[in-house]
């Protein structure tokens, strides 16, 4: 029954294109790129406040680049459902980089 429950809101959340906001201090001016285990984490615990469901993982491919605009792609998996997100770097502020976080609807 949670399982279904967790599952059917992922799925919600996937088909609506969830957008969360995160930002992540790199520490260093300019910033430096997200390394992709930090940047997996950082996405995992924003989706997983986002929708009160367990995330089992995330993987992400690479880096996410200091620059506004730049993209990277993430694995999320809950259960049995995998399902890929978008993260886009949003802004740039002193050591912060701001990010969006896009479930992809139909991955």
């Amino acid at each position: 029954m949670v399982l279904r429950s967790t599952m059917r809101r992922i799925a919600t959340l996937a088909a609506a294109g969830l957008v969360a906001a995160c930002s992540f201090k790199v520490g260093v001016e300019p910033p430096s790129p997200i390394p992709k285990d930090k940047l997996a984490a950082a996405v995992k615990d924003q989706l997983s406040s986002k929708t009160k469901a367990t995330i089992d993982s995330v993987v992400c491919d690479g880096d996410l680049e200091p620059t506004v605009g730049a993209t990277q792609t993430c694995t999320v998996v809950t259960g049995a459902t995998t399902r890929h997100a978008l993260v886009r770097t949003a802004a740039i502020r002193g050591t912060d980089i701001g990010f969006n976080v896009e479930i992809v609807p139909g991955q």
